[in-house]
């Protein structure tokens, strides 16, 4: 019976090493990177004393690689503009 299960969790074990190795590891270049964060930081800037921006920011980033850069609108607040 331990023979079998030996056997078994040793398959078991080259499956998935097969499974894993077979994915395609995906870096982001150094760029898309760069840009991706600068836009995260101008679309959810830190407020004083508290974090909950870091979520968001976090969330941007994952979007703005997932579009490869191309995001239509940075989700910065708009300045008010003054009437005066």
């Amino acid at each position: 019976m331990r023979s079998i299960l030996t056997r078994f969790a040793g398959v078991l074990m080259f499956l998935q090493f097969l499974v894993l190795s077979a994915l395609p590891a995906v870096a982001i270049s150094v760029d898309l990177a760069k840009k991706c964060r600068e836009m995260a930081i101008k679309a959810h800037p830190r407020p004083h004393g508290h974090k909950p921006y870091a979520q968001a920011e976090r969330d941007f980033f994952r979007e703005c690689v997932s579009k490869n850069g191309e995001m239509q609108d940075s989700g910065a607040p708009k300045a008010r503009e003054n009437p005066d």
